[in-house]
């Protein structure tokens, strides 16, 4: 019976050899955790000034402020006043290009029948900063659509874009991940606005 016996040494024995498998094990228990990523939302108000919109190209038949049938492309520059609701307040500098087909000044289809939409692709960047003076920068793609058989061009209109994070400074270094955002303009004298929802992954500390 003495034999089945543990002995005190052999537990300590036993005891510190689990211990240091244990420690061992910590920092693949502390990778498993997987990157710091962080749900953010934001809201904000679009600001595009009258001289911030451009088309092009430079051709006959594209006049660079007022467009044209033999335009291409629509070129916008603007800001936004907004609020994240993990980062707290910024403002944005943001630039766009609306790629415009031959047949966007008609504002009909290929059987001269009114559209009750128009959409056309664009794509741009955005810098956001911070109150801490950290910013974010990111590229974005998506649609721009008319809402009214007035189109081609709103209000109103809605944008649906995804972007994704090119860069960041600050608080924000090695930052990556995106937003799926939305703006909308319901009349000419009122507000465009914006909702952005995404993942903000940051490096571990």
């Amino acid at each position: 019976m003495e034999s089945s016996k543990i002995s005190v040494k052999n537990l300590l024995i036993i005891l510190s050899a689990g211990f240091v498998l244990f420690m061992s094990t910590r920092p693949a228990l502390a990778h498993s955790s997987g990157p710091n990523l962080i749900h953010t939302e934001s809201v904000g108000q679009i600001t595009i000034p009258q001289s911030g919109i451009t088309f092009g190209p430079a051709v006959p038949g594209c006049d660079a402020a007022m467009g044209g049938p033999a335009c291409l492309f629509l070129n916008l520059a603007g800001t936004i006043a907004g609020r994240n609701t993990v980062l707290g307040p910024f403002k944005s500098t943001i630039t766009a290009t609306l790629l415009l087909p031959a047949s966007t000044f008609s504002g009909s289809n290929t059987n001269g029948v009114p559209d009750p939409s128009f959409c056309t692709p664009e794509l741009g960047s955005q810098v956001d900063k911070f109150a801490d003076g950290s910013t974010l920068s990111s590229n974005f793609q998506g649609l721009s659509c008319c809402t009214a058989a007035t189109c081609p061009f709103g209000p109103p209109s809605v944008n649906h874009d995804s972007s994704v994070i090119t860069g960041g400074t600050g608080r924000l270094k090695g930052a990556a991940g995106g937003t799926s955002w939305s703006d909308n303009q319901g009349s000419t004298s009122g507000p465009l606005l914006m909702h952005a929802e995404g993942v903000l992954s940051l490096p571990q500390d």
